[in-house]
């Protein structure tokens, strides 16, 4: 937020931010294994407007696709396409985040798992509003001011309604399972789970970019 990154970190963070969200809508699904019939009906629509709301072709997994590869074209001048960005081997920090959060999500207590999904989701949010603004740095990259809000539609699509609704239907579905102490300990323990591997994670991918950089 504080100014333009170098192409090769900017090439880091594609990479890197592509291999950690593109398995999303599955994490979500998993929480389904729930045997609380409201925490999975909240889960449902949760997944329906990662799926795009019925429309496949603006399914949430998807729209990153472009957007990093569209970023890549303009910063570096020649074509790079979303199989290129999504191609990039992954650091152990992005590796661990994904295999972190599925066993959060896959366990057979369901306060670690409704604990992990606000934090999913909360994370989510404030990631996208931040992200967001970074990416204003580089808007000098499209043609035009319409070339970039178009391009920017990954994150309205999230900050305008998406993870927000998504943030208040994890905690109801939180709530649903959490009925004593005991349960919001666990329910605690799940979510400060999520939020460590995130960190490590965004830790992960600032050494990558200080070892691409010195490398260059």
């Amino acid at each position: 937020m504080g100014g333009p990154l170098a192409h090769p970190e900017v090439r880091v963070f594609a990479e890197q931010f592509l291999a950690c969200t593109v398995n999303t809508s599955v994490m979500v699904a998993l929480v389904l294994n729930t045997s609380d019939l409201k925490a999975r009906v909240e889960c449902v629509k949760d997944l329906y407007s990662e799926y795009g709301n019925g429309d496949a072709s603006k399914a949430h997994l998807v729209l990153p696709e472009g957007f990093l590869g569209d970023l890549l074209t303009g910063i570096e001048g020649f074509p790079v396409s979303a199989e290129e960005v999504g191609g990039a081997p992954a650091p152990a920090t992005t590796q661990a985040v994904g295999s972190g959060q599925r066993v959060l999500l896959e366990s057979d207590d369901q306060p670690v798992v409704q604990g992990a999904l606000p934090a999913q989701e909360h994370l989510a949010y404030s990631m996208l509003t931040r992200l967001h603004e970074d990416v204003r740095e580089y808007e000098g990259v499209y043609e035009t001011d319409d070339d970039f809000h178009e391009a920017c539609v990954y994150f309205y699509a999230h900050i305008g309604e998406a993870e927000e609704d998504h943030k208040a239907q994890a905690v109801t579905s939180a709530a649903a399972v959490c009925r004593d102490e005991g349960d919001l300990a666990v329910v605690t323990e799940g979510f400060t789970g999520c939020v460590t591997l995130t960190a490590e994670y965004w830790r992960g991918v600032a050494s990558e970019m200080t070892r691409r950089a010195a490398s260059a």
